[in-house]
């Protein structure tokens, strides 16, 4: 009977861990790649929207050379608050599912007016130059990275983030079955229910920081291009604040978990020298 006891002892900490671990990941995917504010902070934090203006008005700059028109055509065609603008829109589309359209009609009004100013528009040009507005409103769009997939990605990102609420739920209640499975195979030893804890928690939190330490050391983390430079460092930011929240929570608790285990093992052997000394007398 014992021998039964401590295979499902053994099978109900496994399952513990693993719940562990999964609510640790959820919690933290939640809080972060799921999280509108969080993902704003971080474009603000590395000065996303700056680096992305800066990137808008070099491509502008690269078509005005190719077009032959003077270079004050693309004076104040666009500004930093449009930019920003425009690309909080685009996570409004993603994560609520707005839907709105980047309105590129400001610059392209601002633009015709330039080239009105510079008295260069004739009959002979005013096609090609037409197509030159019409390509820098495009390469706007582009350098925003905005497409017309953002209505599917808000589609995917609710479906994951409803999935992902039913396995917090699933994984909380498991969660408490589990401990009062441990707690009835343990009726006889209450303080193995402390052991039971301390060693599933050692166990994630071992999980946890292996797996931050091969992906770091597998992966060149800071040398993911995606998009843009202003883009991919965001992402490599991201990322790696993400790895580090999973290392601190590691950390975390593998301290509580060699806790438990130590007062685990103290009243272990306070019952043991109790027990001895009745056997003494």
């Amino acid at each position: 009977m014992k021998i039964i006891a401590n295979i499902a002892r053994f099978i109900l900490i496994a399952i513990l861990t693993i719940c562990i671990i999964a609510i640790s990941a959820i919690t933290i995917v939640s809080s972060t790649i799921l999280d509108k504010n969080y993902i704003i902070g971080k474009l603000e934090e590395t000065n996303f929207y700056e680096e992305v203006y800066k990137l808008v008005e070099s491509n502008f700059e690269n078509y005005i050379y190719q077009s032959g028109l003077d270079e004050t055509a693309l004076n104040n065609i666009c500004s930093k608050e449009k930019v920003e603008q425009d690309i909080n829109i685009m996570l409004s589309n993603i994560y609520e599912g707005t839907n709105k359209k980047i309105d590129t009609t400001p610059i392209k009004d601002n633009l015709n007016k330039n080239i009105d100013d510079l008295k260069v528009k004739n009959s002979r040009n005013s096609e090609a130059i037409d197509q030159f507005i019409k390509h820098i409103c495009e390469e706007y769009e582009n350098t925003l990275i905005h497409t017309e997939y953002e209505n599917k990605i808000h589609n995917t990102y609710n479906k994951v983030a409803n999935i992902l609420s039913k396995v917090r739920t699933a994984t909380i209640i498991a969660i408490c079955i589990d401990v009062v499975l441990i707690l009835i195979t343990s009726i006889k030893q209450i303080s193995k229910v402390v052991q039971a804890i301390g060693v599933s928690l050692l166990s994630s939190s071992v999980f946890e920081i292996i797996a931050c330490n091969i992906i770091t050391s597998k992966v060149d983390i800071a040398g993911i291009k995606i998009f843009n430079d202003a883009f991919s460092k965001t992402i490599v930011t991201i990322i790696q604040e993400i790895i580090n929240k999973v290392q601190t929570l590691g950390i975390i608790t593998l301290v509580v978990a060699i806790v438990l285990i130590i007062i685990y093992s103290i009243i272990t052997a306070v019952a043991k020298n109790k027990k001895d000394k009745v056997t003494k007398d």
